[in-house]
Parts: structure tokens; C-alpha cells; sequence
């Protein structure tokens, strides 16, 4: 585990995958979606960008996971601090995601540290 400018980074291998974690919070959610029956694979490296616009300027948007259950039903999961939820970037970056993954038939979880919204 190494830490850059104030956030814990790292490895996690598990049975299922090994993907590089931006926070202590994406590492125990790993572990969550490791040991979730329903998840059959789950991703960080899955190359979506979502476009949004923040104070007029254009940014891209890249969801920590996309999570595909046994079903075959998938969603976009991103994982925030409960301080970071307040933030105008945040809700800008859920919004447009929604909608992204409405257009998909997928849904969106926004993933906090003790409770989920969805």
C-alpha cells in the first residue's frame, strides 16, 4: 500500500481479480463485491469516460467499478466519502451517469462509506 497526496493506493488480489484501489474505501468495497453471490465479475478497468460539463467547462467522468451480476444485468458503482457527496462535482458526475446508464438499461449506486444510495 503506498499513499499519494494524502490517499491510500494499492493492489488488491483476490480470487476473483487483481485491480489497483485509489482509496481505502474502493479496497473494502472489493472485498464487498468479492464475497457478493450475485456479483458475477466486477471491474475498474472498464474504460468508460462520461462527459459532464462543470462551471461551463467540458470534463470526463470515470465511475470506479462496473459491476455484472449473474443475471447478466449490469451497473456503474462509485464510491465517495460522505464529505465529497456535498460537492457540486459529485452531483454533476451522478447526473450525468444516471443518465448514461439509463440510456444502457443499467443502473447507477452511488456507494458511501455505511449506506448506498441507488
Amino acid at each position: 500500500m503506498e499513499s499519494k497526496r494524502g490517499v491510500l493506493s494499492g493492489l488488491r488480489k483476490s480470487p476473483r481479480r487483481s485491480e489497483k484501489y485509489d482509496s481505502l474505501l474502493e479496497r473494502d468495497y472489493m472485498v464487498e463485491l468479492d464475497h457478493d453471490p450475485a456479483v458475477r465479475e466486477w471491474t475498474k478497468e472498464h474504460g468508460i469516460a462520461i462527459p459532464y460539463r462543470l462551471l461551463g467547462f467540458p470534463h470526463k467522468y470515470h465511475p470506479d467499478f462496473l459491476v455484472t451480476y449473474n443475471d447478466g444485468s449490469q451497473e456503474l458503482h462509485e464510491t465517495k466519502g460522505l464529505p465529497l457527496l456535498f460537492w457540486l462535482s459529485t452531483r454533476l458526475k451522478r447526473e450525468s451517469a444516471e443518465a448514461y446508464c439509463a440510456a444502457k438499461g443499467w443502473k447507477y449506486k452511488l456507494v458511501t462509506k455505511g449506506f448506498r444510495w441507488r
